[in-house]
């Protein structure tokens, strides 16, 4: 058994949608497991400190299903190339719990679907937080809400003539920090502020009357506590707003930038790159598709 998966990266949040909204782009952490004498893991330029040994996350997911499913668990060697970095609100980690469910799939001969491996998924997930695993795992446009302990998903498609303009810092952001920043009450107005400019984020991509996502991309809940430990954020989001984004707003937990866009992708990029060179922010811009297909496998044939 040898079984390639791959796991896009997301966007949480997309401003006001705080854990309810999520999107999967085109940029992909790659995972092969095969069947071997010894355990093995094997990260390729593994320059961000992640572990090698059976405390890693996708083998913990891996051997995790298998072992709900009451299979034993065979020895396998893994190799990862990941591109997507960690701490910077592009769901790097969802990735490693949604590719370790799906190869361990597979190793089950897919007995369970991906709507059935989403409970799982957030199990598993730091912090247990659906809006990063559930479009790894289904991709497009996820809506979701908990009702008690049962999760409800709505996936949705995206317009293709939107693409996600992404300004990448070079430094990391904690999310942990960022949600203890967070109130524990707001006022009757900034709940206002903010359901309403989910629905009008919704309705304005169903309806494509996309100068309304400049407003409803608008955020008083998480963003304004995390500009503390990211003061720049606001000055970056002005920038690509006023280079042309529809909207724009920090990527989760951040530190990464998410500008939706759907012309003058260069040009909102360079405006946030001009802004945080001024700033000696530096950083790196990727200019991604919003895809409609969550976590893949190919089986792999020696």
């Amino acid at each position: 058994m040898k079984v390639r998966v791959l796991v896009p990266a997301t966007t949480a949040n997309l401003g006001p949608g705080f854990d309810v909204l999520g999107i999967a782009v085109s940029l992909y952490n790659e995972f092969l497991i095969e069947q071997a004498d010894k355990f093995e893991i094997v990260i390729s330029n593994n320059r961000i400190g992640i572990t090698t040994s059976r405390d890693n996350l996708f083998y913990k997911s891996f051997t995790y299903l298998l072992k709900k499913d009451k299979k034993k668990v065979p020895q396998v060697k893994i190799s990862m190339n990941l591109p997507i970095p960690p701490a910077r609100g592009l769901g790097s980690s969802a990735t490693a719990v949604v590719g370790g469910l799906i190869a361990a799939n597979v190793f089950l001969q897919n007995k369970f679907t991906k709507e059935e491996l989403l409970p799982f998924a957030l199990e598993l997930e730091v912090g247990n937080n659906p809006d990063n695993v559930a479009p790894a795992l289904l991709g497009g446009l996820i809506v979701l809400t908990k009702d008690k302990k049962e999760l409800h998903t709505v996936k949705l498609s995206v317009p293709s003539d939107i693409k996600a303009v992404y300004f990448i810092p070079d430094f990391e952001m904690d999310t942990v920090t960022g949600r203890n920043l967070m109130p524990n009450e707001y006022s009757k107005e900034d709940l206002v502020f903010s359901t309403s400019r989910v629905a009008l984020f919704l309705a304005a991509l169903q309806s494509k009357k996309y100068y309304l996502l400049r407003i409803a991309m608008q955020d008083r809940i998480h963003q304004p506590t995390r500009t503390k430990i990211f003061p720049l954020m606001p000055k970056l989001i002005k920038a690509a707003n006023d280079a042309g984004a529809l909207g724009t707003a920090l990527s989760g937990g951040g530190s990464t930038i998410i500008a939706l866009a759907d012309k003058n992708f260069d040009n909102i990029g360079d405006a946030m790159l001009n802004i945080a060179k001024m700033h000696k922010c530096t950083g790196t811009i990727k200019i991604l598709e919003i895809i409609n297909e969550g976590a893949s496998f190919k089986l792999i044939k020696d």
